[in-house]
């Protein structure tokens, strides 16, 4: 049977505070050169700088296509250098606040439990927490050639699948895949290597899909992370047939955005405000209905989201040229 190296959670807190300050009173000039030249190569994960940080680890559990690492660290500065892997960090506990910059991208948020951080691989990141508690995050590392041939079964190409950096993701799939990574880890189960290779395909395609350039969204510079944008998308086609609108806090707040901030770069992503958006968006809708279906003008007006037919029939005008009476005759 395998084993993995772990420590029991309930005696752990005591005992890794106390080896931690050790660790920090007696690092020498030694050590802090061994890693600063270790820094200055991409490594494979985070074992080989912070070992003292990883409770429990899959390196020795012949796991072909993923690394998970279970850590706690309670050091509020810390300076990674570029993994060959893709990492994904999920906060385990407790809730933190942190400043990041991954290779030049700067984030600033609250992390809580179950959040996701995303580290493409090659990329440099420097990460600082606003409380020097102790906190638990699981990482999980995957190859990028392996990630690569997961995209080609979606026939998609190099330069489609670039993974974009990061930080707060509320992804419940990944979380889901997270934490059953750890559970197995924990179980000392040969079977878990069969059922780890199986969920690494599962976690390389769903950050493809989700967390990747995609060339079928169209990000400007400066415009909003494509899983956000795909996020808040969603969001409004679900809530397209509500009459009393698609509150604007309610979008920035599925981002985790200001409503200023969030209009800014929805605007720069899909060259539209989010109000003008949602509008064309419902008269799109309106227009389905009334091709397809016999519904009386007034019921299509409220089932594509306006508030009446009168309303309705003024933006269709505006936006389309044509009453929605006319527009049904000629289609």
């Amino acid at each position: 049977m395998y084993q993995i190296q772990t420590i029991d959670a309930g005696s752990h807190s005591t005992i890794a505070g106390l080896a931690s300050k050790r660790y920090l009173k007696k690092r020498s000039s030694e050590i802090y050169g061994r890693r600063k030249q270790e820094r200055a190569v991409s490594l494979s994960d985070l074992s080989a700088i912070y070992p003292e940080a990883v409770l429990a680890s899959s390196k020795d559990l012949g796991w072909q296509d993923i690394r998970v690492l279970h850590v706690r660290t309670e050091q509020n500065d810390i300076d990674l250098p570029a993994f060959e892997n893709h990492c994904v960090i999920v906060q385990l506990e407790p809730s933190v606040h942190v400043t990041a910059n991954i290779d030049g991208n700067y984030f600033d948020d609250f992390l809580s439990p179950g959040d996701i951080t995303i580290v493409p691989a090659g990329l440099r990141s420097h990460w600082r927490y606003e409380d020097s508690v102790p906190h638990e995050m699981l990482h999980i590392y995957l190859q990028p050639n392996f990630v690569q041939k997961m995209a080609e079964t979606c026939q998609l190409s190099l330069d489609q699948t670039a993974i974009e950096p990061q930080i707060a993701v509320r992804d419940e799939q990944l979380r889901h895949v997270a934490m059953s990574l750890l559970y197995e880890l924990k179980a000392e189960n040969i079977v878990g290597k069969l059922y780890a290779d199986s969920v690494a395909s599962v976690l390389a395609i769903q950050l493809v899909r989700r967390y990747s350039c995609l060339k079928d969204v169209g990000i400007s510079k400066g415009g909003m992370a494509p899983n956000k944008l795909r996020r808040v998308l969603e969001f409004i086609s679900d809530k397209l047939d509500q009459q009393d609108g698609i509150d604007l806090d309610a979008l920035a707040q599925q981002v985790r955005m200001s409503r200023f901030h969030f209009s800014r770069v929805f605007k720069e992503s899909m060259g539209l405000s989010p109000i003008n958006y949602i509008v064309r968006q419902r008269i799109e809708r309106a227009k389905k209905l009334l091709a397809e279906t016999d519904l009386p003008i007034a019921d299509t007006a409220l089932r594509a989201g306006f508030s009446g037919q009168s309303h309705f029939t003024t933006f269709f005008g505006e936006l389309v040229g044509l009453t929605p009476r006319s527009f049904r005759r000629a289609v």
